[in-house]
Protein backbone atom coordinates (compact mmCIF):
# COMPACT_ATOMS: atom_id res chain seq x y z
CA UNK A 1 0.00 0.00 0.00
CA UNK A 2 2.90 2.08 0.57
CA UNK A 3 4.24 1.82 -3.20
CA UNK A 4 0.71 2.31 -4.05
CA UNK A 5 0.53 5.31 -2.23
CA UNK A 6 3.63 6.52 -3.49
CA UNK A 7 2.44 6.05 -7.12
CA UNK A 8 -0.52 8.65 -6.56
CA UNK A 9 -3.10 5.38 -6.73
CA UNK A 10 -6.22 5.73 -4.86
CA UNK A 11 -6.86 2.33 -3.08
CA UNK A 12 -9.10 2.88 -0.26
CA UNK A 13 -9.23 4.78 3.23
CA UNK A 14 -6.42 4.70 5.70
CA UNK A 15 -4.14 2.84 2.85
CA UNK A 16 -1.32 3.45 5.04
CA UNK A 17 -1.60 1.17 8.13
CA UNK A 18 -0.51 -2.09 8.72
CA UNK A 19 -3.21 -4.66 8.77
CA UNK A 20 -1.63 -7.14 10.70
CA UNK A 21 -0.76 -4.70 14.02
CA UNK A 22 -2.89 -3.30 16.49
CA UNK A 23 -0.34 -0.66 16.68
CA UNK A 24 -1.74 0.94 13.67
CA UNK A 25 2.12 1.89 11.58
CA UNK A 26 2.55 2.57 8.21
CA UNK A 27 2.84 -0.48 6.29
CA UNK A 28 5.93 -0.80 4.94
CA UNK A 29 7.53 -3.77 3.52
CA UNK A 30 9.69 -3.59 6.11
CA UNK A 31 7.59 -2.87 8.62
CA UNK A 32 5.07 -6.10 7.51
CA UNK A 33 7.54 -8.63 7.39
CA UNK A 34 9.96 -7.56 9.79
CA UNK A 35 8.90 -5.46 12.33
CA UNK A 36 4.89 -5.85 12.67
CA UNK A 37 4.24 -7.61 16.26
CA UNK A 38 2.94 -10.03 13.93
CA UNK A 39 5.34 -11.02 11.98
CA UNK A 40 7.71 -10.97 14.88
CA UNK A 41 5.86 -13.50 16.59
CA UNK A 42 6.13 -15.83 13.44
CA UNK A 43 9.66 -15.09 12.93
CA UNK A 44 10.43 -15.98 16.75
CA UNK A 45 8.25 -18.98 16.35
CA UNK A 46 10.54 -20.27 13.43
CA UNK A 47 13.31 -19.20 15.49
CA UNK A 48 14.65 -16.48 13.70
CA UNK A 49 15.59 -13.27 15.04
CA UNK A 50 16.17 -9.77 13.57
CA UNK A 51 17.62 -6.32 14.61
CA UNK A 52 15.33 -3.99 13.77
CA UNK A 53 17.70 -1.26 14.24
CA UNK A 54 20.00 -2.03 11.20
CA UNK A 55 19.15 -2.67 7.79
CA UNK A 56 17.21 -5.74 6.86
CA UNK A 57 19.94 -6.82 4.39
CA UNK A 58 22.41 -6.80 7.70
CA UNK A 59 19.81 -7.89 9.66
CA UNK A 60 19.02 -11.22 7.83
CA UNK A 61 22.77 -11.84 7.69
CA UNK A 62 22.85 -11.65 11.08
CA UNK A 63 19.86 -13.53 11.58
CA UNK A 64 20.93 -16.47 9.15
CA UNK A 65 24.79 -16.41 11.50
CA UNK A 66 23.09 -16.78 14.60
CA UNK A 67 20.20 -19.35 13.40
CA UNK A 68 20.59 -23.11 14.67
CA UNK A 69 19.17 -24.92 11.92
CA UNK A 70 19.19 -25.95 8.38
CA UNK A 71 18.23 -24.34 5.56
CA UNK A 72 17.56 -20.94 6.74
CA UNK A 73 16.91 -19.12 3.07
CA UNK A 74 14.29 -21.78 2.46
CA UNK A 75 12.84 -21.33 5.97
CA UNK A 76 13.12 -17.93 5.85
CA UNK A 77 11.21 -17.44 2.39
CA UNK A 78 8.67 -19.63 3.05
CA UNK A 79 7.98 -17.58 6.18
CA UNK A 80 7.87 -14.28 4.70
CA UNK A 81 5.83 -15.45 1.51
CA UNK A 82 3.27 -16.51 4.21
CA UNK A 83 2.99 -13.32 6.66
CA UNK A 84 2.44 -11.62 2.89
CA UNK A 85 -0.36 -14.28 2.15
CA UNK A 86 -1.97 -13.51 5.37
CA UNK A 87 -2.26 -9.94 4.93
CA UNK A 88 -2.98 -10.74 1.07
CA UNK A 89 -6.28 -12.45 2.73
CA UNK A 90 -7.32 -9.59 4.82
CA UNK A 91 -6.99 -7.01 1.92
CA UNK A 92 -8.16 -9.12 -0.96
CA UNK A 93 -10.74 -12.04 0.86
CA UNK A 94 -11.47 -9.98 4.37
CA UNK A 95 -10.41 -12.94 6.24
CA UNK A 96 -8.95 -11.15 9.54
CA UNK A 97 -5.04 -12.07 10.14
CA UNK A 98 -4.77 -15.04 12.31
CA UNK A 99 -1.28 -16.51 13.45
CA UNK A 100 -2.78 -19.74 13.86
CA UNK A 101 -3.70 -19.50 10.10
CA UNK A 102 -0.19 -18.30 9.24
CA UNK A 103 1.29 -21.05 10.91
CA UNK A 104 -0.79 -23.91 9.44
CA UNK A 105 0.34 -22.25 5.96
CA UNK A 106 3.59 -22.33 6.69
CA UNK A 107 3.72 -26.03 8.16
CA UNK A 108 1.95 -27.04 4.83
CA UNK A 109 4.79 -24.86 2.86
CA UNK A 110 7.59 -26.56 4.70
CA UNK A 111 6.32 -30.01 4.27
CA UNK A 112 6.10 -29.45 0.47
CA UNK A 113 10.19 -28.74 0.97
CA UNK A 114 10.54 -32.30 1.96
CA UNK A 115 10.44 -33.52 -1.75
CA UNK A 116 13.05 -31.31 -3.18
CA UNK A 117 16.04 -32.45 -0.86
CA UNK A 118 17.74 -35.33 0.11
CA UNK A 119 16.21 -37.75 2.77
CA UNK A 120 18.37 -36.89 5.54
CA UNK A 121 17.29 -33.27 4.88
CA UNK A 122 13.69 -33.99 4.56
CA UNK A 123 14.00 -35.58 8.00
CA UNK A 124 14.72 -32.53 9.28
CA UNK A 125 12.25 -30.85 7.97
CA UNK A 126 9.55 -33.14 9.47
CA UNK A 127 11.02 -32.95 12.97
CA UNK A 128 10.99 -29.17 12.54
CA UNK A 129 7.72 -29.55 11.31
CA UNK A 130 6.76 -30.93 14.09
CA UNK A 131 8.58 -28.97 16.48
CA UNK A 132 6.29 -26.10 15.59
Amino acid sequence: RNMLKRRHFHVGDNIETCVLCIAHEEETIDHLIFNCPFSQTCWSKIGISYNSGISQIEATIRAKEIYSGRLFFEIFTITAWNIWKERNNFIFNQINPSYRAWLERTKVDLTWLRYRVSPDVSDYITSFVNSL
